[in-house]
């Protein structure tokens, strides 16, 4: 058995050493906006926003998944999206942004791509088959044909394809070890700024934070990178983490000058007992929002009196949406 311990470390490298020595703000009491109350399901998937509308997803309905709320209205404005199996209907719907406009959904499990673009109440879509790589878990279309996927199994953690053809890869895993299970070890979320051509991606499993950097077509370079504590073991080919190590983000969203992430602030919140992680437990949600700059530098901890398993942000200002657990669901704007 190989025992590697990760310590937490922030390299001169990446980051000046007198900027980290900036004090983090404590936030205790910040406001927030309830944007609709109306959030009937028993579990929201993802959450989006772009030009002043929230889509939210209902993973468990199959009429309909996906719902858009108008911030300023505050109220629901269309539904549109079905599971099942006709040639139109998705069986594992993975939702993003489109640069132009809309949300895309592409099915996981077959080569269906539909753009929806929400016109006051109208709903227009249309559909196409896009290049379906089994390896990816998510993705973003960043640019007229290009996707960009996040392929945990890979030597690189992220593949481009433009126009159905694979075009090149990036993004060093962060762990080195040789492993058998990198599919599950590097699942996490990423989040593409358009405005700032910066690509951000976290991890779920250990503390880890990453800024990729375009330059232009194919040219993808990390601009920062952040690692935190992370004990694991190596055996038998599988890497596993201890079972009191630190988790990474459960979510991330990018703002206009902050990258945010959803985790547990151990300070504020205590850590978890091994009961409280079981199921399907509400309690055991993060109440806190950790902010950082382009930088990586740590700005902010944001602690809600609530629960809170959703995150998206207004790439153009310095708001955050968040489905909040109040203690029902709730869609909610925090400004930063």
């Amino acid at each position: 058995m190989k025992k590697i311990v990760l310590s937490l470390f922030v390299s001169c490298l990446f980051f000046s050493c007198a900027e980290k020595n900036t004090e983090v703000q404590r936030i205790s009491n910040q406001t927030y906006d309830v944007v609709s109350d109306s959030i009937y399901t028993r579990m929201p998937g993802t959450i989006l926003y772009q030009n002043g509308i929230v889509y939210w997803e209902d993973p468990i309905s199959f009429e309909k998944f996906v719902h858009a709320v108008d911030v300023k209205a505050k109220s629901e404005i269309a539904s549109f999206a079905n599971m099942g199996e006709g040639p139109d209907d998705f069986s594992v719907a993975n939702l993003s942004l489109s640069p132009n406009g809309g949300l895309f959904i592409n099915d996981s499990n077959k080569p269906l791509e539909i753009l929806y673009k929400v016109d006051g109440i109208s709903v227009v879509s249309s559909s196409r088959k896009y290049n379906h790589d089994t390896r990816a878990t998510s993705l973003l279309h960043l640019d007229g044909e290009e996707i960009l996927y996040l392929c945990p199994n890979d030597e690189n953690l992220f593949c481009v394809n433009k126009g159905g053809a694979s075009e090149h890869s990036f993004g060093e895993r962060p762990i080195k070890d040789e492993m058998s299970n990198a599919y599950n070890v590097f699942q996490g979320k990423m989040a593409y700024h358009a405005s700032k051509n910066m690509l951000v991606y976290s991890s779920f499993n250990f503390p880890y934070l990453s800024v990729y950097k375009r330059s232009g077509a194919g040219a993808w370079s990390q601009a920062k990178e952040l690692k935190g504590d992370c004990n694991y073991t190596v055996s038998e080919g599988k890497l596993r983490f201890a079972s009191d190590g630190k988790k990474g983000a459960m979510e991330l969203a990018l703002t206009d000058d902050y990258i945010v992430l959803l985790q547990r602030d151990v300070e504020t919140e205590g850590s978890l007992s091994k009961d409280e992680t079981k199921g399907r437990n509400v309690a055991s949600l993060p109440r806190s929002l950790f902010v950082y700059d382009y930088d990586l530098n740590l700005k902010k901890i944001i602690n809600m009196p609530f629960p809170m398993l959703r995150l998206c942000g207004d790439e153009a200002t310095n708001t955050v949406y968040a489905m909040s657990v109040n203690p029902e669901f709730e869609l909610i704007s925090i400004e930063l």
